[in-house]
C-alpha cells in the first residue's frame, strides 16, 4: 500500500512520454523496492484503473483516471459531491423518530417483523438548494448512543461507529428511476412526478449483517457526479 501511494504521488506529479511507465526494473531501483513488491503494486493500480498493462510492451498510466473526483471510496460523502462541483454543502435532520418493521424492511434488516426501528430523515443542500432527501433505518436494538436533531456527520461509517459501535465493511446499491411522489416534490420544490434518480443502499458489517437501509432521492439539478468505471480488468494486451 505504501509503494502504491508512492507511485500515485509520482503519477500526479510526473509526466511520461505516451503515458508509458519506465522499465520495471528501473522503476524499482528508483523507489528502492524489490521487483516483486513493485509489481504487486502495480497490479493493484492495474485492477483499480489507474494502469493498463501490455505484456511485451510496459505499463501505461491513465492520467484522466487520477482525478479523485471520479472515485467513490470510503470517505465518499454528499459534501464531497457538493465541494467538487463548486457548491457550498449543509445538510439538516428533518425528522427523528421510532417506527415498526415493515415485512419487507424486516427482511432487508434481517429483523423480526414489527421490531423497532430508528428512523432519521435529512436533507443535503448545495447552496442552499435541496441536493439529496435521505431516510435511513437501522434496527433501534443497535442504537448504543442516542441520535440527536442537531446532529451533523456526513460520513456514515463514522456516524454508525460512534452510534452503533458497529464498523461497516460495505454496501449494496440499487438505483433507479422514480417520479418524485407528494412529499419529495415538496422538498425538492418540483412538480409531483419529476423523474428522479433513487437509491437503495444497504449497508453491512465485518461479519456481513446488514446493519442500514438509506433510501436517497437526488435532485435532477442540484447533484451529480462523475465515477471511474474500470473496463480494463483481465486485459492482458
Amino acid at each position: 500500500m505504501a509503494v502504491k501511494r508512492r507511485l500515485l504521488d509520482m503519477f500526479r506529479s510526473e509526466t511520461f512520454p505516451g503515458n508509458k511507465l519506465p522499465p520495471e526494473d528501473q522503476l524499482a531501483k528508483r523507489l528502492g523496492i524489490s521487483l516483486v513488491t513493485l509489481r504487486e503494486a502495480l497490479m493493484m493500480l492495474t485492477l483499480e484503473g489507474y494502469l493498463t498493462k501490455r505484456h511485451g510492451v510496459g505499463n501505461f498510466i491513465h492520467p484522466s483516471a487520477l482525478d479523485p473526483t471520479n472515485r467513490v471510496d470510503q470517505g465518499f460523502s454528499f459534501a464531497d459531491t457538493f465541494r467538487r462541483n463548486g457548491r457550498t454543502p449543509g445538510m439538516k435532520m428533518l425528522f427523528l423518530g421510532i417506527e415498526p418493521a415493515s415485512p419487507a424492511l424486516a427482511e432487508r434488516l434481517q429483523v423480526q417483523p414489527e421490531s423497532l426501528l430508528q428512523r432519521y430523515e435529512t436533507i443535503y443542500t448545495a447552496d442552499d438548494h435541496p441536493g439529496v432527501f435521505t431516510i435511513s433505518r437501522l434496527s433501534l436494538d443497535l442504537v448504543k448512543r442516542p441520535f440527536r436533531p442537531e446532529e451533523q456527520n456526513w460520513y456514515i461509517h463514522e456516524c454508525i461507529w460512534d452510534h452503533c459501535g458497529k464498523k461497516l465493511a460495505h454496501s449494496l446499491n440499487d438505483y433507479q428511476a422514480v417520479a418524485a411522489d407528494e412529499k419529495v416534490a415538496a422538498l425538492f420544490e418540483l412538480p409531483k412526478g419529476t423523474p428522479l434518480l433513487y437509491c437503495e443502499q444497504l449497508f453491512y458489517d465485518v461479519q456481513d449483517v446488514p446493519v442500514l437501509l438509506n433510501v436517497h432521492y437526488f435532485h435532477p439539478q442540484h447533484y451529480g457526479m462523475r465515477v471511474l468505471q474500470n473496463w480494463n480488468i483481465g486485459a492482458q494486451s
